[in-house]
């Protein structure tokens, strides 16, 4: 801000200098106020001088200006390059909880007994880097704070699920390990109570209860990182409305079934017990 004030303080002054010179050339009237030697020295001395120190001064205010255009274009392409990272890296969370969501979850979600029927999940995300932290610079560039928070709540619980896959799977094996000493469910196959006549309820209620927070913890997420894809996406919108530039987008409308929220368990923890309790 300071650099062009001062180049055009100077080249104002120039042009005022050679103006005056003008006058003096072209109107006696002037000339005969100020001394023959004076105006000499002016013209032949002043005038070339300020000629070559304003021509470098124009070059430089040029100079200035383009490199401040050029800046300005890097930056553009920078921000767009990080926001479309940022959206590539959300969306690689989203359709790798979308795949688990939709292959081992969904086909049991009416199930009353889902806590047990779903299948163990892959503890290993896709995605293990972070989202590029310059995204919070760009965002704050437009004040926008929520933007920055439902991202990284969207990380921390993107995290948050594949510890509770690993939790939920140490269980499910706990309780595999358990019936198959018993020989109970060689064929895959058992009921409710004869499960319940080998672990006891203790397992049981265990099971469920990191399976239905499991899927909380899922449905969370998958509503978070759609919040998070729609925010960052609209970054651009906000900051470079009008320029014509593009941003990236990506459509979250297809399999929009497997996006929505789980129902309810068909059992709490205390109808569990009492259902497990007829079974004695």
């Amino acid at each position: 801000m300071v650099f062009p004030l001062v180049i055009g303080s100077i080249l104002g002054g120039f042009a005022v200098f050679f103006i005056f010179l003008c006058v003096f050339a072209f109107s006696p009237e002037f000339s005969q106020l100020i001394s023959p030697l004076v105006i000499a020295v002016l013209k032949d001395v002043g005038g070339p001088v300020a000629a070559g120190f304003g021509g470098a001064m124009a070059g430089a205010g040029c100079s200035y200006f383009l490199q401040q255009r050029t800046e300005k274009a890097n930056e553009v392409k920078l921000d767009f390059s990080v926001v479309h990272r940022s959206v590539i890296h959300l969306t690689a969370q989203l359709n790798d909880l979308f795949s688990i969501k939709k292959y081992n979850i969904y086909p049991v979600r009416d199930s009353k007994i889902r806590f047990l029927e779903i299948s163990k999940i892959a503890i290993s995300p896709s995605v293990t880097e972070r989202v590029d932290p310059r995204i919070i610079d760009i965002a704050l560039s437009v004040g926008d704070t929520v933007t920055i928070d439902t991202i990284y709540l969207a990380e921390a619980r993107y995290r948050a699920c594949f510890e509770n896959f690993s939790n939920r799977n140490l269980v499910l094996d706990e309780y595999r390990a358990t019936l198959k000493a018993a020989g109970v469910g060689k064929s895959g196959q058992h009921t409710l109570c004869e499960a319940f006549s080998v672990v006891g309820e203790g397992q049981l209620i265990a099971l469920h209860n990191v399976t239905e927070q499991m899927i909380e913890v899922l449905d969370e997420t998958l509503q978070s990182l759609i919040e998070s894809l729609a925010r960052v996406s609209g970054i651009l919108d906000k900051k470079y409305k009008g320029t014509g530039n593009l941003s990236l987008k990506m459509n979250t409308s297809s399999g929009a079934e497997y996006l929505e929220k789980m129902p309810s368990p068909f059992f709490s923890i205390e109808s569990l017990r009492e259902c497990l309790n007829r079974c004695e």
